[in-house]
């Protein structure tokens, strides 16, 4: 096996390649931190940039095999390393300091002590503690709730450690840390820090008054498991035509990131799918992709797909035009046609099959334009398919249309997932109606593109049958942070765009190419194959098995086994759609390509992982999620049954509704009762709770 190359630039050349645009809209390195083992080898980096009016732009960046990529490596089982772990173990017999940040570890470090931290307030439970084990520990918190937060749950992996005095920690500005203590004592050196005093862990829960007790730090817990927030999209990943592309629709339309690749990528593999196939030992996979983006109303899904679909939509007009002159021609074809078998008729019986013979067939109609369906149901693709071209693109920017349409209706959903699933994995389509008889096709291709608000596309996640067949599966799932609320505008044209103006000119060139269709058939697709290296099959091989041992009970993958189960075909399928639009004549599927489409695809996964189980929650929650946020919309800060069931929410207006979902509330500590009961709107309440303030759960 050939040995991954070697790094071509360093970490810091790095740091400002896979930052360049938040440096180029006024931000300036502040760290780059380096997360390194026990014996002092690199394991990661966290880069941090600072800007004078916005918040901090922190991410992290590990090496791949072959590039620098954005994004954590997978986490051992055990969790994931400390901040300091070099300096730990060089220093074996000396107090250790906690602190949250690594800003601060390097500030206690540059002071000769051993400091260390597991990241931000919500890094504690992901950590691995256990190098801490029997050493001295002393935690110096923020001086704000967070740092409370962070305390209390680092006391809970290190019950003895102490804590300094919160008298120095409340003589800091608020948010103040170590840094902040040090720019207050300016001079101050390690001796100093060591004679700051110090309490034990139980005098510093049980101190009055202090704002930080376990009690008072802790919030209500969430009604459903907390999502952690995505990781950037790899875009670099993308290669050098989809690429470039996208950090243009990035820089102007400033749409999320995962939305524009996975717009460009759909439009990709509609315009390369009836090309060519993937072959990997005698098993043959299309090009066809499919992705379902979540994004709220306002995240410019419409501009970014106007804008990767033109190219397609350009040539459908052509099509159609195309279409029309066909069928014109066709129509007096057919007049000819039925004129010569009227004369043929008046032959004599001997003569008139010879005679019909010598007609032939009926002229077939031109096969229909259509490139991208919008809404459409199973039934519609079927037909459309059998009369029109055989790669074809189901791309909307409005899923609802087809989540909440004829075709996924209960009655239907499982016929339309079946249909789609089989079109996904062979490119086939089995149609049997007492209308219109049975339909066999062959040679189909559907690349698909959902675009989806929350709401519907929680509904689509948790229907049970989408999940069984296999449906959501195949699709790449992406569900962006939003970037409303920062997105100046930008007095740019995309139409003079040079990034786009190529990705156009080759996609365009790809949708006009001929099709590679089975002899004697004018629609059904033989499309040649593309074959792997040897090296980049070792390197698929590589990421095939990896994936499979994640799905073991223990593994990171465990939860998504239908979306994992799909990824190293995946990879393929992105490999050779990318391998395609880069090259329109290769033939082989070199490693570095399957490196960059695993990298792609590992992102994804780890989307149905990041989002595994969001939607898969049962009415209880939905309902009490429904309450807590009518109390919070309306301002009451008490809830009583009466106003509840008149004035609430629809789903929970019936006794047995609502006491579930007060139940749930209370059981998670966003609703207190009232023992007693209260005086309310001009009367005695028996059952009154007293509603935490939305803020209390930030």
């Amino acid at each position: 096996m050939n040995a991954l190359p070697q790094p071509v630039e360093t970490p810091q050349q790095a740091a400002r390649r896979l930052a360049a645009k938040p440096l180029s809209e006024g931000y300036s390195p502040d760290a780059l931190h380096v997360y390194r083992d026990a014996q002092g080898t690199p394991l990661y980096w966290r880069i941090r940039l600072k800007h004078p009016s916005q918040p901090k732009w922190i991410r992290p960046m590990h090496w791949n095999g072959s590039v620098y990529v954005l994004g954590e490596p997978p986490a051992p089982p055990e969790g994931k390393p400390l901040y300091g772990l070099d300096r730990l173990a060089a220093h074996p017999d000396v107090s250790v300091y906690v602190v949250e940040g690594e800003a601060c570890a390097d500030a206690l470090n540059d002071l000769g002590r051993v400091a260390i931290t597991s990241g931000g307030k919500d890094s504690v439970a992901a950590a691995d503690w256990s190098p801490m084990h029997g050493r001295d520990s002393i935690l110096w918190p923020d001086n704000d709730p967070a740092g409370a937060v962070y305390a209390n749950a680092v006391l809970e992996k290190l019950p003895g450690a102490r804590l300094i005095h919160p008298d120095t920690t409340r003589a800091l500005p608020p948010k103040g840390d170590v840094v902040d203590w040090l720019a207050q004592h300016p001079g101050a050196t390690g001796a100093d820090v060591d004679a700051l005093p110090c309490i034990d862990a139980d005098t510093y829960k049980a101190e009055p008054g202090r704002g930080a007790t376990a009690k008072q730090c802790s919030a209500p817990e969430p009604l459903r498991r907390p999502v952690r927030p995505p990781t950037p999209y790899p875009v670099v990943e993308l290669g050098p035509v989809l690429a470039p592309a996208c950090q243009s629709l990035q820089r102007v339309i400033q749409a999320p990131d995962a939305i524009c690749a996975a717009s460009l990528l759909a439009a990709a593999s509609l315009a390369v799918q009836g090309l060519a196939d993937v072959e990997m030992d005698g098993r043959v996979h299309p090009l066809s992709l499919w992705f379902l983006t979540v994004a709220e109303s306002g995240e410019r899904k419409s501009a970014v797909d106007g804008e990767a679909m033109r190219c397609a939509r350009d040539v459908e007009r052509e099509l159609a035009k195309s279409y029309i002159d066909a069928l014109t021609a066709h129509d007096i074809e057919l007049e000819a046609w039925n004129a010569s078998k009227t004369e043929a008729k008046k032959k004599k019986p001997a003569q008139l099959a010879d005679s019909l013979r010598a007609l032939g067939p009926e002229p077939l109609p031109p096969l229909r334009p259509n490139l991208i369906a919008g809404d459409f149901t199973a039934e519609g693709l079927a037909k459309l398919l059998a009369m029109g071209r055989p790669s074809l693109g189901a791309f909307t920017d409005e899923a609802a249309l087809v989540f909440g349409g004829h075709g996924m209706t209960k009655e239907t959903v499982a016929r339309t997932a079946a249909t789609l699933c089989k079109l996904w994995d062979r490119g086939e389509l089995d149609r049997i109606r007492a209308g219109d008889g049975a339909t066999k096709l062959w040679g189909r291709r559907l690349a698909l593109h959902l675009m989806a608000q929350p709401v519907i596309a929680e509904r689509a996640l948790c229907d049970p049958i989408l999940r069984g067949q296999g449906f959501l599966a195949r699709c790449l799932l992406a569900w962006p942070h939003s970037t409303a609320g920062n997105r100046p505008y930008r007095a740019e044209s995309l139409r003079d765009d040079p990034a786009l103006g190529h990705y156009g000119a080759r996609l365009g060139d790809l949708l006009r190419r001929s099709l590679p269709l089975a002899e004697g058939e004018r629609n059904e697709l033989a499309p040649p194959t593309l074959t792997l290296t040897p090296e980049a099959k070792a390197i698929w091989q590589r990421a095939h098995d990896g994936i499979e041992a994640a799905m073991g009970p223990e593994g990171r993958y465990a939860m998504v086994k239908p979306w994992a189960s799909k990824a190293a075909e995946q990879v393929l399928r992105v490999a050779g759609v990318l391998t395609l639009t880069e090259d329109p004549q290769a033939q082989r599927i070199e490693a570095v390509t399957i490196e960059r489409a695993a990298e792609l695809v590992i992102w994804h996964l780890g989307e149905a992982e990041r989002l595994a189980g969001t939607a898969e929650v049962g009415d209880d929650i939905r309902d009490a999620e429904a309450l807590l946020a009518w109390c919070h919309d309306t301002g009451r800060p008490l809830l009583y049954s009466r106003d509840a069931l008149h004035k609430g929410p629809n789903r929970v207006r019936d006794a047995a509704t609502f006491r579930r979902a007060a139940s749930v509330l209370e059981a998670t500590g966003w609703a207190e009762p009232i023992e007693g009961g209260a005086h309310l709107d001009g009367r005695h309440r028996r059952y009154v709770w007293r509603i935490a303030p939305a803020s209390t759960g930030d």
